[in-house]
């Protein structure tokens, strides 16, 4: 495999391992103790995430010993030059969209669930598009480095 490739298949592993913990996350959340007042979970949600989760970190586990069998090393991206401090500040901008998507509901008063709902879903927006933003750029970036292009 070419180092590109590995940097692929990394990326890959890491996305299905985060993709099995929040569906482990939400199989915890619908497998919690029914709350009277409010609707009841499906009995069968719990099941659902938790094998989708449990599948998620196989193939992961999977990918990793893949990866660990073949020598070729990670493509590396170099972020000293201004094409790397631009990926730097998308990254900032979208985790932060991410961090203030989870704030809302502390700064938006009760009962305004369609204003929450939008911001929320803005910020998800900019943070989508901030981060595959910073993720095609840092490809230019260990493209040109493999060619010789860089600096």
């Amino acid at each position: 495999m070419t180092p590109e490739q590995v940097t692929k298949r990394t990326g890959y592993m890491y996305a299905t391992i985060g993709a099995g913990i929040a569906c482990l996350y939400m199989a915890y959340q619908y497998a919690k103790p029914w709350v009277p007042g409010t609707e009841p979970a499906p009995e069968w949600a719990p099941y659902l995430f938790g094998g989708i989760g449990i599948v998620c970190l196989i193939v992961a586990g999977i990918l990793w010993l893949k990866l660990k069998k073949d020598p070729t090393p990670v493509a590396k991206t170099d972020l000293s030059g201004p094409e790397g401090k631009k990926v730097i500040v998308l990254l900032v901008i979208g985790f932060g969209a991410l961090a203030c998507t989870w704030l809302t509901d502390y700064v938006i008063p009760a009962g305004n669930d369609i204003l929450d709902a939008a911001v929320s879903v803005v910020l998800l927006l900019i943070a989508i598009v901030c981060l595959f933003g910073a993720a095609r750029i840092g490809k230019r970036i260990r493209q040109a480095s493999a060619t010789g292009a860089a600096k």
